[in-house]
């Protein structure tokens, strides 16, 4: 099947590697030969292909021919026994021409066509169609743009406004095709003060939900002081960026210091007070105060201030767009620039597609996961948590991505230089669902939000950790400032006040308290003595991406999001068949209910339901998306964010019948939890999905299908079951499509 290999070259780890997951392989990973399209490599061959690559780069630090041979081994181990998977860049493109290993990028777009230093319209459409053609996502903010309506004084004209040029972006979009193997993937943000804020509110809803912009995810870029005043019902100013410095320099520091707010050693806790009594939106580092009611007094005198609108019509017309469309998410951009390590190198506007990674211009960031699921382990007969293997590939994750860095390959001069000042990495998970199933704890439960807060916690400390280990041996970041620096884990919420803000009053069981004893007694203040004396080597260490197809590779499910289907049928290339969660089946077979009719009844939703042959215990633990109430997607979420230094990208999946005011409640939660970015959808609120619940087929279609189709002949095919796509494994739709 592969090329010239003989059976003995055949490697066991192969086995590990399911039907599907070696389908979206060959599709997109595997290397062929340029002339006779056969494939040249296995899935082992790959991985071996890439831990070479990546060791290598250990070379150019002094180290020896067996030291990077046993480095080599280790990468090879911990992806071959997929324990650890990097994001699909970093698989296709090891060893090629082509080089980019990086799935995330930042790019900015400032008022003009072009720049001289490369940051205008068109030198931003020029960076995003190298990154997309070398499989990389790009994210935007169009805010400093000028609106709709505005003089344009070189042409005597008026200006098209932004959403007109992301449409550019958008068509730009299909027409590159990512390295030959996938389609481009972009988030357009623009902030909440910006005149064309309702136009990009609806960009993506009603009529135009299915036509505009399907190649962008959308989020309203917002602030402290407009989510109190939706809470107050007052009204907030629309800001014309062409008057006024709001979009691209450190405004807030010269605004404070004019009206003597600050003083040159410390800010006194009275003003601070003050501020946040009179509504600001305040956060104060060793050097400033922002406040954006004080950025509203000088943009009035400038009479940049084209209106003021109600906040919370504002706000209202988010949710329901976001409902109608799952278009636009929320950014909340004082909570990223708060918690944003770096802070010091400017302010954080924009993310990448999925929202895991808020950057800076120009950066980029390299990802990786763990599969959480291959970390649960038997002892006499109980499953419990091996948190010193989980240790040990979280040492080698990190390393393994801060040598992307180096091994990698930028499409343009401005994202290498960015990107090794900080030289971010990212390293996430996936199977979290998976490993709550095998541990026998329900999704939707204060346990599972327990375990999510606290894994979250012991993967920072270690990625922390081995980032200081390695700034010892190779030297820190470039932009490391050791005073400066804001260590996230300062901040960090307690897992009892994240409940408490979420009104549930439930306490953890005390079988689970034991369980998680080794990531609760962590010394993070022995970590930052550490820092300060051997420095660190990345900005940040921790991003919770939604995985996608690397799940698919891993053979188990995406990210932090529950299960989304227990049985469905999965459109390949070469016809459908039945999947089955492979836990489930376990279930099923210990409960002797694995035969066709109780599968197909559960195929025909997805879920167990209220199905009266299943036990209480499999109905509690095999949850799925839909089922799990939306409080549990965002306290997981919540618990994931406090101890990561980037951002966590999840979807918050709602029932078609959720009303409008679910996604209110979501979008408030998320904020006050104190959550990046939110993003929700609601079931069928596209007439694209990659998921559909129920579906029935036309008989022409069906027999159409019927010569390829790997569903068994128990099955009949007229009835309506679960249909997912080739590539889908939950979490983000729009990304997927």
């Amino acid at each position: 099947v592969y090329g010239k290999g003989k059976w003995k070259d055949f490697d066991q780890r192969d086995l590990l590697i399911t039907y599907n997951a070696l389908k979206v392989l060959e599709s997109r990973y595997l290397l062929k030969d340029a002339y006779t399209l056969r494939y040249i490599e296995t899935p082992q061959m790959m991985f071996r292909r890439v831990a070479r690559f990546l060791a290598s780069v250990e070379k150019k630090y002094g180290k020896s021919e067996e030291e990077v041979k046993a480095l080599e081994e280790k990468f090879y181990d911990e992806m071959s026994n997929l324990r650890f998977l990097p994001n699909t860049p970093t698989l296709m493109n090891s060893e090629t021409k082509l080089g980019i290993l990086s799935a995330c990028f930042v790019v900015p777009v400032r008022d003009s066509m072009t720049t001289s230093n490369g940051e205008g319209i068109y030198d931003a459409l020029r960076a995003m169609a190298l990154i997309h053609q070398q499989g990389g996502g790009t994210g935007f903010d169009f805010s400093e743009l000028r609106p709709k309506g505005d003089i344009v004084a070189s042409t005597a004209g008026v200006a098209s406004g932004p959403l007109s040029f992301m449409r550019v972006f958008d068509v730009s979009t299909d027409v590159v095709k990512q390295g030959g193997k996938r389609r481009g993937a972009n988030m357009g943000v623009m902030h909440v003060w910006h005149p064309d804020i309702e136009d990009f509110i609806h960009s993506k809803s009603g009529e135009l939900k299915d036509v505009q912009l399907q190649n962008f995810n959308i989020s309203v870029g917002v602030y402290d002081y407009f989510m109190r005043a939706v809470e107050k019902g007052e009204t907030v100013p629309l800001i014309d960026p062409r008057k006024t410095k709001i979009p691209n320099t450190d405004w807030e520091y010269y605004i404070v210091k004019a009206r003597n707010y600050m003083d040159e050693e410390w800010v006194q806790e009275e003003i601070l007070r003050e501020l946040e009594e009179n509504g600001g939106s305040v956060w104060l580092d060793k050097s400033r105060i922002i406040t954006a009611d004080e950025a509203m007094v000088i943009a009035e005198k400038e009479r940049a201030i084209t209106r003021y609108v109600n906040a919370k019509k504002l706000f209202d017309d988010i949710v329901k767009s976001a409902w109608d469309s799952g278009d636009p998410g929320l950014l909340f951009i004082d909570t990223i620039n708060r918690r944003h390590p770096t802070w010091y190198l400017g302010k954080i506007q924009a993310t990448n597609p999925c929202g895991e990674e808020p950057l800076l211009s120009w950066e980029s960031c390299n990802l990786g996961s763990i599969n959480l699921e291959k970390f649960v382990k038997d002892i006499d007969g109980k499953q419990t948590i091996d948190w010193e293997k989980l240790a040990d590939t979280i040492h080698y994750s990190v390393r393994f991505l801060d040598n992307v860095i180096d091994a990698n390959r930028y499409p343009l001069k401005q994202i290498e230089e960015a990107t090794k000042r900080t030289r971010k990495v990212g390293l996430g998970v996936m199977g979290l669902a998976r490993m709550l199933i095998k541990l026998g704890i329900p999704y939707d439960s204060v346990d599972a939000v327990y375990i999510s807060y606290y894994l979250a916690r012991f993967i920072y400390y270690h990625a922390y950790k081995t980032s200081i280990e390695i700034a010892k041996e190779k030297g820190s970041f470039p932009a490391y400032d050791p005073e400066l620096y804001h260590d996230i884990w300062e901040d960090a919420k307690p897992i009892e006040e994240l409940l408490s803000i979420a009104e549930i009053n439930e306490k953890p069981s005390k079988r689970l308290i034991e369980l998680l004893k080794p990531a609760m007694n962590l010394d993070f203040s022995e970590l930052k003595g550490l820092r300060l004396k051997y420095g660190l080597r990345n900005a940040t260490v921790v991003s919770v991406a939604p995985t996608g197809t690397i799940s698919i590779i891993a053979g188990t499910s995406s990210s932090i999001e529950p299960l989304f289907a227990l049985a469905f049928v999965r459109n390949v290339a070469v016809g459908k068949f039945i999947e089955i969660d492979p836990l489930f089946l376990e279930y099923l077979r210990k409960y002797e209910l694995d035969n066709p009719e109780v599968v197909q009844k559960v195929a025909e939703t997805g879920m167990i339901g209220d199905n009266p042959f299943m036990p209480r215990t499999m109905k509690k633990v095999f949850r799925t998306a839909h089922e799990v109430p939306p409080i549990y997607h965002v306290l997981h979420q919540a618990s994931w964010q406090q101890w990561n230094d980037s951002g966590t990208s999840k979807t918050i999946n709602l029932k078609t019948e959720e009303p409008p005011e679910t996604v209110e409640k979501v979008y408030m939660l998320a904020w006050k939890l104190g959550i990046k970015g939110i993003t929700v959808y609601r079931d069928k609120s596209k007439s694209q999905q990659v998921i559909y619940f129920g579906i029935k087929k036309e008989k022409e279609e069906m027999k159409e299908k019927k010569a390829t189709s790997l569903v068994p002949s128990s099955f009949r095919l007229e009835k309506k079951f679960v249909e997912v796509s080739e590539t889908y494994a939950g979490g983000c739709k729009t990304c997927e499509l």
